[in-house]
Order: structure tokens, then C-alpha cells, then sequence
């Protein structure tokens, strides 16, 4: 549902979902929580805390209806919570308002989804600033308060865009079955006029001229030529509207759509081979409708044109593209290459596929005959609006690198005590290792690979060094899971990606493995290497449950988002081929009655002449003159009908 139909509309049921989570979550977090003190916090404190979690978990009921209210009064009442509490750390803001915020970065461009943000972190900041207890712990809440909420920020926006990406691609396949429909009326219409009008006019004057000469002869050829030729008009109309299998464009890959449509050639008479090459698999909506359409279009214009020779149809699966390519042969004693009419089926294959950032060539081909080839994507580009993808990229980096940035400086440094030297050498490593993210989603597989090394490394120097350095490494730890997660969704090149989490398991392994090696009271009587191998088991029983439920979040994820393009998508493109085949079958059903009707008429009467006497050829002549004029009036009304249909 669009911005435009959420406002003005009431909460429903499953609005109330996330703030009973919120509410559930948050009081509880707070009952558990203890002053500076130790000690519990005091009923008042507790009720009031309490109070403006429950208020804010309760505005976000409206948070669809009206996102700007709701980010008002849920920055408000965290801001308020969190002075209540006493505690920057208190569990009483944070959540409502970045769920608030979200909403609005959904339902709203991005100057208010900016603005938004700025103010959810100017009154983060303003509550936070008498309650922080020095200026280090201030200054590491506002970094990780902009870091969270800009992270909210791209994310919402992110959603809106592929929001709008999606309703465009729908426009486009409407458009596309609007374009199909057109093409369609003026295929039929231009085959229609070419094939029984110039036919059957001809029937009309050969037939009038010979019943004014009186001639029992000419009266005989022209009965003959008007039988032959309204055999090949019969035979001609059924090619037309049957010239495409109408059951092969029910859905589906190329897999199941070209062999229909060879075999329904094959049956009218036309030799079509077809090869595929390369491993087949699944191509977006767009490619396997576009695919489909180019075969069929040159299919066609072969069937229209071509000199009877048999025909190739080559379908080759390459890395990141599909080409396509239909050649005819030239049969033995046809020297010319037959015309393709205007020219304008050829240039709707090649607008078809510049769309998709494909291309097409069409031409003599060199051994003789024609060829059309094209060259598909195997994806389509994405549509996300510039810069909200980097924007999220540069804020998971900077999520990742500010636990560990945070600490190697006041108030609690991890450092203290350490070099000058190796705090700068250390924080350079760490910086480069967060970078590595920035491939999270081009190359994901490689990502998580060059993040497991870097990391392998760094956990064999902090367990041979400091104990806070190890500690430094778990702060570290939410960059493994955006690489595992980055590979579970967007790692399609990769047919199988369940090892990602076991990957992203080796450091904790071998980090805990060596601290246990290096122990000198652990391998103090010569235990050999089972201190490391029961330091790597442990560690890596323990972090796999969370590496496997990150992996298991991102699978769900792609699949959810591939199960639209397999449904939504492919329904829509489905729908062009119905509009198609609805064409054909109106004029399919103008035809059955009138024009195939008085033809098949005309070509008996033609044939009972013939097998009469002088007599009986004379009256059939008349018969079949009048046929034909009734026939070409019926086939007139029919294009008016198909003009006045465009």
C-alpha cells in the first residue's frame, strides 16, 4: 500500500503487533535494570519509565496513518524515559522512535525522511547530554545513536524505493500487454488484408470477367483458379491465427515455452530445430518474456517470408546473459534473400531488447537466408534511486568499526596502557577490515572470505598478546554476521551458500584455540594439540547457532524477494501472452462464420462446377462470385472492428 492510501485510513489488527512486542520487551528490560548503584529502580522511577514506554509503544499504532506525529511523540517520550530512568543506557528510548522513524523513511520522501532523522537525533542527543556522566561516554552515545538511526534511515528509504521499483516493473508489463495487444490487431489486420483480400478480390474479377465472356472454358479456369485459391485462403486464415501455440504462454521458463512454440511450427509445416546450450536456469519475468517474444516475432516473419527452409532456433546460457539466435536456411535455387516487410517487427524486437540493456542484429546470414540474434542480461539492472545503497553500506561499515573505535578511547579504554604506536596500528587493521563490507553485496562470497583471513590473523595476534585484545575482537563480531548475512542474500552466483556460517566460525576457532594453546598452564604437561582443538570445537559449537540464524534471516530474506519475482512478475508477463492469444481468438471467432465460412462456401461451389456440366459451371460461377463479395464485405467489417479496437 502506497503513502497516498495509508493516510486517512484506520489502524488494523496487525498494526498492534510491533507495539505489544515493544512494550513486552522494554518493560521488561527495565524491571531487570539497576541504577549506577546497584540497586533496583525505585517504584517512581520505574512508573514513570514505564509510563513513557507504554505511551510511545502505544503511538506506533498510527505509525502507518500518520508517521510524522507518531516520530513527534515517540522522540518525545524516549527523550523523557531516558531522564526519568536517569540512565543514557536505560532500555526506555531508542526502540519506539527508531520503529518511527522507519515508517516515515517508508512513507516519505527523503527530505522529510532527513529531517526525521535529524530530529530523532537532536532530541536523542538532548536527553542524553545531562544524564552522561563524563564527555567520552557522551560523545559514544551520539556515534552510535547516528550510526542507528541513519542505518533506519537508508533502510526505510531503501524499502520505498524497491516499493516504487516494483510498481514500475508492474507498469511496465502492463504497457507491455497494452503494446502486445496492438501489435497483435495490426499483425492480424495486415495479414488478414494480405492474405484473403488480395485472394478473394482477385476470385471476384477473374469470376466477373469470365461470366461476361460466356466462354465455358474461361468459366472452368476460372472456377479452378477460384477453388485452389480459396483453399489456400483456408489454409492461409488458419496459419493466422494459429501461427502461435496460445497454451505456451501460459507462464514458465524458455525450458517450457520454445519447445511449444517449435512444435506448433513444426505442425503447420515449417522444419524448427531447436538447441540449448549452456546450463539452463531461471531468468527474470522481463528476460524469458522478452525471450520469448523475439523467437516468436522472427518465428513469424519465417513463416511470412522465409523461402520454406527448415530453421534453427539457438538458446545459449552464458554468464550473466542468455543469447538468443533464429536462422533460416536458403532453400537449393532461391538466390534472393526474402524481404521482411516494413521493417517494423525487427525494430520492435530491437527496442525490446535495448529496454533490458540487451541488443539485437538482424540480416542476411553468411552461409544464406536470414538471421536475427540477440543478447540478453540475465538480471535486470536495479532501479534503487543513487546513493541510499552506499549510504547503508558506509553506515553497516561504520556499525561494524565503532564498538571497536569506541574502544581504544576514553572513558573505559581497552588500550590503556598500550604503545601509541600499536593503538594506531591496530585501529588501521581494524578500519581495513571493516572496509571489506563495502563488498558485502557485488561480491559477497569474497567478502565474508578476505573478512574470515583478516580476522583468522588478528585473533592469532590478540590471543599471543593481551586478553583485551581478544575482547577487542568480540566487539568486532556484528561485521561477520552482515558477511554471512550479505552472502545468504545476495550471493546468487553461488549455487549453494550454507558453509557461509561455518566459514565465519574459523576465527573464533582458531582465536580460542591458540589462547588455549599459548596458556602455559593449560599445555604445561605437553598436552599436545588438544588444547587447541577442544579451544577450536568449543568456539565454534558456540557461534554457529548464531552464524547459522543470521544465514537462515538472509536465505529468507532472497527467497522471499525471488518468490515475487517468480509470482508477481511472471503472473504479470503471464498476461501478456493471454492478451495475445484474446486477440487472436476475437478474430479468430470474427472469422469462424463470415470470412472462413463463405470461403469454404465458395471453394465447394467451385469444386461442384467443375464436376457438372457447361450449365452447373455457370451457375456455380455466380455462386462464387458472390461469395467472395460477401466474404470481403464480412473481412472489411472485421478490420474496422480491430482499427476501432486500437
Amino acid at each position: 500500500m502506497g503513502a497516498d492510501q495509508e493516510r486517512g485510513r484506520r489502524p488494523r489488527a496487525a498494526d498492534w503487533g510491533v507495539p505489544l512486542l515493544l512494550v513486552c520487551a522494554e518493560l521488561t528490560a527495565i524491571w531487570l535494570l539497576a541504577d549506577k548503584s546497584g540497586e533496583p529502580l525505585g517504584r517512581a522511577r520505574w512508573a514513570g519509565a514505564g509510563a513513557a514506554v507504554a505511551l510511545a509503544a502505544t503511538t506506533l499504532v498510527w505509525r502507518r496513518v500518520a508517521p510524522w506525529p507518531v516520530l513527534v511523540a515517540t522522540v518525545l517520550l524516549s527523550a523523557f524515559g531516558i531522564v526519568v530512568a536517569g540512565d543514557t543506557d536505560a532500555p526506555a528510548g531508542g526502540m519506539a522512535d527508531g520503529v518511527a522513524l522507519y515508517s516515515l523513511a517508508v512513507s516519505r520522501a527523503r527530505r522529510q525522511a532527513v529531517i526525521g532523522c535529524l530530529l530523532a537525533l537532536a532530541v536523542a542527543f538532548a536527553a542524553d547530554l545531562p544524564e552522561s556522566r563524563e564527555p567520552g561516554e557522551l560523545v559514544s552515545n551520539g556515534v552510535l545513536d547516528s550510526v542507528c538511526y541513519l542505518g533506519i534511515l537508508a533502510f526505510g528509504q531503501l524499502r520505498r524505493q524497491r516499493e516504487a521499483v516494483r510498481r514500475s516493473r508492474l507498469a511496465k508489463i502492463r504497457r507491455e500487454h497494452r503494446h502486445a495487444a496492438e501489435a497483435e490487431r495490426e499483425r492480424l489486420a495486415r495479414d488478414l488484408h494480405d492474405v484473403a483480400g488480395h485472394h478473394l478480390s482477385a476470385v471476384v474479377v477473374h469470376s466477373g470477367a469470365a461470366a461476361r465472356a460466356g466462354d465455358p472454358k474461361l468459366i472452368r479456369q476460372a472456377l479452378a483458379g477460384a477453388a485452389e485459391t480459396g483453399r489456400e485462403v483456408l489454409t492461409s486464415l488458419s496459419r493466422l491465427v494459429d501461427a502461435v501455440s496460445p497454451q505456451a504462454e501460459g507462464g514458465g521458463g524458455l525450458r517450457e515455452l520454445l519447445p511449444q512454440l517449435c512444435q506448433g511450427l513444426n505442425r503447420l509445416g515449417v522444419p524448427v530445430a531447436l538447441t540449448v546450450e549452456g546450463r539452463a536456469r531461471k531468468l527474470p519475468a522481463e528476460v524469458t518474456t522478452a525471450s520469448y517474444r523475439i523467437v516468436q516475432e522472427s518465428l513469424t516473419n519465417v513463416m511470412r517470408y522465409g523461402s520454406g527452409g527448415p530453421v534453427r532456433v539457438i538458446v545459449r546460457y552464458l554468464p550473466g546473459a542468455v543469447e538468443l539466435a533464429v536462422e533460416n536456411e536458403m532453400l537449393a535455387g532461391v538466390r534472393a534473400v526474402p524481404s521482411f516487410g516494413t521493417g517494423r517487427g525487427i525494430d520492435g524486437m530491437r527496442e525490446r531488447a535495448s529496454r533490458l540493456g540487451g541488443d539485437l542484429g538482424a540480416g542476411p546470414a553468411p552461409e544464406g537466408g536470414w538471421l536475427v540474434t540477440a543478447r540478453l542480461p540475465a538480471t535486470t539492472a536495479s532501479d534503487h534511486g543513487t546513493g541510499w545503497p552506499e549510504i547503508l553500506d558506509a553506515v553497516t561499515i561504520a556499525f561494524c568499526a565503532a564498538p571497536r573505535a569506541l574502544g581504544l578511547v576514553p572513558p573505559e579504554p581497552l588500550a590503556s596502557g598500550w604503545p601509541v604506536g600499536w593503538v594506531a596500528l591496530i585501529a588501521a587493521a581494524l578500519a581495513v577490515r571493516s572496509a571489506l563490507l563495502w563488498w558485502r553485496r557485488r561480491a559477497p562470497y569474497a567478502a565474508l572470505s578476505a573478512l574470515t583471513a583478516v580476522d583468522a590473523v588478528l585473533m592469532v595476534v590478540a590471543a599471543l598478546w593481551s586478553v583485551d585484545a581478544l575482547v577487542l575482537f568480540v566487539l568486532g563480531c556484528p561485521a561477520q554476521l552482515v558477511a554471512v548475512y550479505s552472502v545468504a542474500c545476495y550471493g546468487r552466483a553461488v549455487p549453494r551458500t550454507w558453509h557461509a556460517p561455518l566459514l565465519a566460525t574459523l576465527p573464533w576457532g582458531i582465536g580460542l584455540g591458540t589462547a588455549l594453546a599459548a596458556d602455559p598452564e593449560v599445555s604445561a604437561d605437553g598436552a599436545g594439540p588438544a588444547p587447541f582443538l577442544f579451544g577450536f570445537a568449543v568456539a565454534c559449537l558456540v557461534t554457529v547457532p548464531f552464524t547459522a540464524a543470521v544465514w537462515a534471516w538472509g536465505t529468507a530474506v532472497a527467497t522471499r524477494s525471488r518468490r515475487w519475482e517468480t509470482t508477481a512478475l511472471d503472473a504479470a508477463s503471464a498476461r501478456t501472452g493471454e492478451v495475445v492469444h484474446a486477440e487472436r481468438t476475437r478474430v479468430a471467432a470474427g472469422l469462424s462464420g463470415t470470412v472462413l465460412d463463405r470461403t469454404a462456401r465458395l471453394t465447394r461451389a467451385a469444386e461442384r462446377g467443375l464436376a457438372g456440366g457447361d450449365r452447373d459451371a455457370r451457375a456455380a460461377l455466380d455462386v462464387v462470385a458472390g461469395q467472395a463479395r460477401a466474404a470481403l464485405t464480412d473481412m472489411r467489417g472485421l478490420l474496422e472492428s480491430l482499427e476501432e479496437k486500437a
